[in-house]
């Protein structure tokens, strides 16, 4: 009975940790996600790669990291030029480009999920006396739990952006900043292992993408009218 409310604990602290980062997107996103095949992407897309990226995680963190350290910093830099290729297009593409494939593609899906892959180290000083089943059963529950808030983020989001209508530029530039964040997070940690805190992240991130905005003011000055 001890180990069941650890176990269950333990997963739903990890899916929270990494689920309400998906939330958040979801939430900004969910004007985007009428379609039901889109939606059906975008779910099926940051659940699954939230249930097998801290899979990765934990089998780099046991083994590789240990047998290959020079791999660690390659993940930030990779992880980063994902999100910038995918802000680039989003910013500058031409206005006849649909913006629902340009928003919602398989390459923003993996942006947002790298910092699931982060969470692998974390969960392999959790289960350390734990039995293999558990284990591999547990990024099951997570990716559950992830599910769970990206269900929340959409409904959450929906009914927000309702009451952002006057308000476009502010929805688009939390929108990009939550994805640079991503990028951020994956470089900071990665790459540099700087010990960087979450809220800092976000505000530079924030802040870049703000003046990137507010330089292209041609391009989004629906946005800002």
């Amino acid at each position: 009975m001890q180990f069941a409310a650890e176990y269950l604990i333990a997963c739903l602290l990890m899916g929270a940790a990494i689920g309400m980062d998906v939330a958040l997107v979801t939430a900004l996103y969910s004007t985007k996600l009428t379609c039901r095949k889109t939606r059906t992407k975008w779910i099926t897309g940051v659940v699954g790669s939230h249930t097998l990226l801290p899979m990765c995680g934990y089998l780099l963190s046991f083994y590789g990291i240990k047998w290959l350290p020079w791999l660690t910093p390659l993940l930030g830099v990779v992880a980063i030029g994902f999100i910038a290729v995918y802000l680039y297009h989003e910013i500058f593409a031409d206005d006849e480009t649909d913006p629902l494939v340009a928003t919602i593609s398989w390459s923003l899906i993996v942006a947002v999920s790298w910092d699931a892959l982060w969470s692998g180290p974390a969960k392999s000083a959790q289960v350390v006396e734990w039995q293999t089943v558990f284990v591999w059963t547990s990024f099951l529950v997570v990716g559950a739990v992830v599910y769970l808030f990206t269900l929340a983020g959409l409904k959450v989001g929906k009914r927000l952006a309702c009451r952002q209508n006057n308000t476009p530029f502010v929805w688009l530039w939390l929108q990009y900043a939550a994805i640079g964040y991503f990028g951020l997070l994956a470089l900071m940690r990665y790459t540099f292992a700087l010990d960087v805190p979450d809220w800092q992240i976000f505000a530079l991130s924030a802040i870049i993408i703000r003046i990137v905005l507010v330089k292209q003011r041609p391009l989004f000055s629906t946005a800002l009218s």
